[in-house]
């Protein structure tokens, strides 16, 4: 591949920017070096902090690879130019950068600033979604999981988000550039985790990053979800209760089309159709009413996590 003269925004390092996805990317770079090529070891925690081991990862690299050792590396400077080549001669800066090498190499409408509802990680994540539901119907279930004491276990809509995202794929969790996000009261979650915590990972990400547009979409009256967000409602007489997330795949007017997991007997996944009124009151599981809370946006998310996704094809 043709290695770009940077992949950087800003210095990451000593007395550097150190931007949360610039630092989270030059830890997976880092971490995917040989130890004996000045690589990190022991291997950093992909986290966007820049601290104590991050510094001396960078001088140990500059150390071994005969560049100036003052524990930062500036955009297209010696030090990122060493990194990169370095990994293309591994055979391991296609996989590491992935999207971000995209959206340094070849900018256009195709790129990750290409949002809206047709972007190129919306489509893709639709047309996943989609592979992994019939038509219509249901997936094929079994009776309702129960626990030890007989009760039935919670249901698993919580599970098919984190499950289209495996199959995009993303980086996975334990390997170098997997996206990790640390969430109070949930622990470490990744885009693939099978959890009902949605809001709360995508609010823990506007408040790491400080993205330009926040990944967290509150209904406020007017605004709608598009294609690929992850919606989230509250239950309607208890709208501080959860009650139910899933993708949209069509929210353009009263009545929405969602793919889902948690359906049928608990452990199915399917396509909805819900109704949806103005006041953000729309049909909820088994046919109760629920509340719109918000959504996750796709698009803002990625623009964030998009290191962690191989190439969209």
């Amino acid at each position: 591949m043709a290695v770009p003269s940077s992949v950087l925004k800003g210095s990451v390092g000593f007395g550097g920017r150190n931007q949360a996805p610039d630092v989270r990317l030059v830890q997976a770079m880092l971490n995917a070096v040989p130890q004996s090529r000045g690589g990190a070891f022991p291997p950093l925690a992909v986290d966007g902090l820049c601290g104590l081991m991050t510094n001396g990862a960078i001088k140990h690299f500059q150390s071994m690879n005969q560049c100036y050792a003052d524990g930062r590396i500036d955009v297209a400077a010696k030090t990122e130019a060493t990194l990169l080549a370095l990994l293309d001669q591994l055979g391991k800066l296609a996989a590491i950068l992935g999207g971000a090498f995209v959206a340094v190499a070849a900018p256009g409408p195709t790129t990750p600033t290409a949002a809206g509802a047709g972007s190129p990680v919306r489509r893709k994540y639709i047309e996943t979604a989609r592979s992994l539901v019939p038509p219509s119907g249901l997936t094929a279930g079994s009776n309702v999981p129960t626990t030890e004491a007989g009760k039935p276990k919670p249901t698993g809509c919580g599970e098919f988000p984190g499950r289209v995202f495996t199959k995009l794929p993303v980086i996975p969790p334990g390997q170098p550039g997997a996206f990790k996000v640390h969430v109070q009261g949930a622990g470490n979650l990744y885009l693939t985790t099978p959890t009902t915590w949605w809001e709360n990972l995508a609010q823990s990400v506007d408040k790491q990053y400080a993205p330009a547009k926040k990944c967290w979409v509150p209904f406020a009256g007017g605004n709608r979800p598009l294609p690929g967000d992850i919606y989230i409602l509250s239950q309607y007489d208890k709208p501080g209760q959860f009650q139910h997330v899933g993708v949209i795949f069509d929210a353009s007017g009263s009545e929405w089309s969602t793919c889902d997991g948690g359906q049928g007997n608990g452990w199915q996944s399917g396509i909805v159709k819900r109704q949806f009124q103005v006041d953000g009151v729309i049909t909820g599981e088994r046919g109760n009413k629920a509340r719109l809370k918000g959504w996750v946006d796709l698009d803002n998310l990625y623009a964030v996590a998009q290191a962690s996704f191989p190439p969209l094809s």
